[in-house]
């Protein structure tokens, strides 16, 4: 997801803003990697629950196996579709698509968006969104499961044990999914790094902005 805000920059947002600094970018950038992790965060929930019950049931059909391949697949193709759409709104509008622009969307609307673009602007994204796409399917294709047997050991654990392996990881995906350590979660203040809309709004990223 940081590749698609990189690719964004080069090629909407660095034309737009050539008075922006350095640092309001790099911040931009640090800001949008918070906010692609607290989508992970939010995608690894269900996981984490799933896993926790086949642990305590010592049940891994290896089903479960092609299942959590197609659950990681099947998530970043929505991913890539979103930042697809949004990329064109933005590179017109200068702002992410938010949830009453999805509603109001067609391919129409997509045609005439990329129409208003340079045309090799408009293939060189397309290219990318496709390579990107099929890396993520590689690497999650690429995924290695060992044997469930070898994950466990035959001697039972102590009570500190247990609980650090049944609270870290929830805590770990907690804080990803709050995208902060402070009282109130991640939300869109926290993008205002610039006083330019543009550098501002590439900090979030089409799934999280697909319900506001």
């Amino acid at each position: 997801m940081t590749l698609f805000r990189l690719n964004l920059y080069f090629l909407s947002v660095f034309h737009a803003t050539p008075d922006a600094v350095f640092t309001e970018i790099a911040q931009s950038f640090i800001a949008g990697f918070r906010f692609d992790l607290l989508i992970f965060g939010f995608l690894f929930i269900p996981l984490y629950f799933v896993i926790l019950l086949q642990t305590l049931t010592e049940k891994w059909p290896r089903s479960m196996f092609a299942a959590y391949k197609v659950y990681f697949v099947g998530v970043w193709f929505l991913i890539c579709t979103l930042t697809f759409i949004d990329y064109f709104h933005f590179a017109r509008h200068g702002v992410r698509m938010r949830f009453n622009d999805y509603m109001a969307w067609t391919p129409d609307v997509l045609l005439e968006q990329a129409r208003g673009l340079q045309q090799n602007q408009v293939w060189i994204f397309c290219i990318i969104t496709v390579m990107l796409f099929s890396l993520g399917y590689m690497l999650t294709k690429s995924i290695k499961f060992g044997e469930w047997k070898d994950e466990y050991s035959p001697h039972p654990g102590s009570k500190l044990e247990t609980v650090l392996r049944i609270l870290l990881p929830l805590i770990v995906i907690v804080l990803a999914a709050r995208g902060t350590v402070e009282p109130h979660h991640l939300a869109l203040e926290h993008s205002e790094v610039s006083t330019i809309k543009a550098i501002n709004e590439m900090a979030l990223n089409a799934v999280w902005c697909f319900d506001k």
